[in-house]
């Protein structure tokens, strides 16, 4: 009968030290997948952003259509003005909004989680007003020497992140529609 007594006693749980050991084990391997989670995370921000940036192309395509073949006048920067008052500019997401771009396509999700430039400025992205009224197809800008230019639409950017939120990096839409990380 003590032996019956001394089996059934020693088969009743886990002791502290077999639990502490559980839980570092746990605690390791959480620190170990902490860094891949992280890298995860900023590869979904980044693309996130370049789907952003492609609609936000294919909405300003859709402009130039509907404004004779000319991009349209941006306000890229409500708290710094380049248009005067007069002329009843629009901001990004004022202008692009009737061709499907939303708050949520403005927004940059690493920027939210960063420097929040959308809270500022009420978007992720920046304009580049250089190239507003222009045609499409050949479209001019003014150069720091004062000379004209005829850009070609690959080479121009057209909409940017406000700050290299995604790893020291931007995502920038071209005049053409396609969407590079530098």
């Amino acid at each position: 009968m003590k032996t019956t007594l001394l089996n059934r006693g020693q088969a009743g749980g886990f002791t502290l030290i077999e639990l502490l050991c559980v839980l570092v084990v746990i605690a390791v391997l959480l620190g170990l997948t902490a860094p891949a989670y992280q890298k995860v995370l900023r590869k979904a921000d980044s693309t996130k952003c370049a789907s952003n940036l492609r609609q936000i192309g294919i909405a300003v395509n859709l402009a130039t259509i509907d404004n004779d073949g000319k991009y349209p006048i941006i306000e890229t920067d409500p708290t710094y003005m380049v248009y005067s008052p007069d002329l009843q500019v629009k901001s990004l997401l004022d202008a692009l909004s009737p061709y499907g771009v939303d708050a949520n396509v403005v927004q940059c999700p690493a920027d939210l989680r960063n420097n929040n430039r959308y809270a500022e400025k009420g978007a992720s992205y920046e304009w580049r007003p250089m190239l507003d009224d222009e045609l499409v197809t050949a479209p001019k800008i003014i150069t720091r020497s004062g000379d004209i230019r005829t850009v070609r639409p690959t080479y121009f950017r057209l909409v940017f992140d406000v700050d290299p939120v995604h790893g020291g990096r931007q995502n920038r839409l071209y005049a053409d529609g396609h969407v590079k990380s530098y």
